[in-house]
């Protein structure tokens, strides 16, 4: 390889053939590390702010020439327009100021970007567009700050079904924690240098993230969602069940979708049970999000345990459907026949997280309820009555067993 040179000896004596070599390819500006794939699982990146335009179109070339793949972050426009004469097909993010030739790598996992302003968007680009690149799949979700906590609480299945979770946050940095409290996720949060006088350019957003009484979240420099990137990008490449080749790297790379599972509970006069969230105005089924291993009727049975305290016979499948909701991506939604609850049983809510329950009658649940889920139950009411199972397709029925 024209220009690779050998730059130290192996440290730990002769080269057995266990060892990667280390060798650089020496631009004479710059010495590219042409083994950092092997040895840490995520290629060199050029760090474009501070070089001109020809020294990132050299990097780039260099790394081209060894991999599959060049990446650089902090491009301004000009650079932009340097490596596009060069490589027609570059893909430059201007929000993330990130270019890329190449393809990315192949599929390693799920990755969540959440930030908490539209203000901290360049750095969640930033992140986001890396990630991409070092093989996740790329989830945005953004503007859901602490200042208003039910929109955050609306997208946790989302953040609970993804491999790593990396919230960005300027002001007072709190969504990490808010984050970092809901779900066994692994959390990366990046601070950004967003917000008034106090906020010392992201400095106060750092202290709050590393004082985290959430246990467990890592926190990396203000700005720098290219780290957080690269911090989920070596989480996923380090699970034993990620494939590179194979039969198993295509199931690995197929898409996901969430499981709910809701319970359709009635009282005497055919009356709808729901459930009142402290998080969010509208009411909800008993029910939730299946977790990993757990089937569709198992969660069901759990989640009716842990919302209104009862051990709920979970009876048959009434109905079946598959939604497409925009930022929260594609979802199954399983409703099964929960019975009818005799007058004297009392239910118990969990403090904090329910607010009371009530009996609606079906032509009531769409003034309480948000509309896919009143006509989800509507749906069930009327597949218990005639003992079929309904399928639908966001919202629309397609077939009756």
């Amino acid at each position: 390889m024209a220009g690779v040179t050998e730059e130290l000896p192996a440290p730990n004596g002769p080269d057995t053939g266990d060892q990667v070599p280390d060798e650089v390819l020496d631009l004479g500006f710059a010495r590219l590390d042409v083994h950092r794939t092997e040895r840490t699982g995520i290629p060199e990146v050029v760090y474009a702010e501070g070089k001109t335009p020809e020294q990132v179109v050299g990097c780039l070339a260099g790394l081209i020439g060894i991999g599959p793949l060049a990446l650089a972050t902090r491009v301004s426009a000009e650079t932009a327009d340097a490596v596009r004469l060069s490589w027609p097909d570059a893909h430059f993010d201007p929000l993330a100021r990130c270019i890329r030739i190449g393809c990315p790598t192949g599929a390693v996992g799920n990755v969540v970007v959440v930030s908490a302003g539209t203000s901290d968007a360049p750095v969640a680009a930033e992140a986001a567009f890396v990630a991409a690149a070092f093989g996740a799949t790329v989830t945005r979700i953004e503007d859901v700050g602490v200042a208003g906590l039910h929109r955050l609480m609306g997208v946790r299945p989302e953040l609970e079904a993804a491999d790593v979770v990396i919230v960005v946050a300027g002001m007072d940095g709190a969504l990490a924690s808010a984050v970092g409290g809901l779900v066994s996720t692994p959390v990366v949060a990046v601070p950004t240098s967003i917000g008034y006088g106090a906020a010392f350019e992201g400095l106060a957003a750092l202290l709050t993230m590393l004082t985290s009484c959430a246990p467990g979240i890592v926190v990396t420099n203000i700005d720098n969602g290219f780290g957080a990137a690269a911090f989920a990008a070596k989480v996923l490449l380090r699970r034993p069940e990620v494939p590179s080749t194979g039969e198993a790297a295509f199931f690995a790379s197929l898409p996901r979708k969430y499981v709910g599972s809701g319970v359709l509970i009635t009282d005497e006069a055919g009356r709808v049970l729901l459930v009142e969230p402290t998080y969010k105005s509208s009411w909800e089924v008993p029910g939730g999000v299946t977790e990993a291993a757990e089937s569709a009727p198992a969660a069901a049975r759990r989640e009716c345990q842990e919302e209104i305290g009862v051990t709920v016979d979970v009876g048959r499948l009434l109905v079946i459907e598959h939604q497409t909701v925009p930022g929260r991506g594609d979802s199954l939604m399983f409703v099964y026949d929960g019975g009818v609850l005799p007058a004297d049983v009392e239910l118990t809510l969990p403090i904090g997280e329910l607010r009371s329950y009530r009996f609606f009658a079906p032509a009531d649940l769409d003034a309480v309820a948000v509309p896919r889920l009143a006509n989800r139950l509507r749906i069930a009411l009327q597949a218990r009555a005639q003992g079929t199972l309904i399928e639908l397709d966001n919202g629309v029925p397609r077939q009756h067993f």
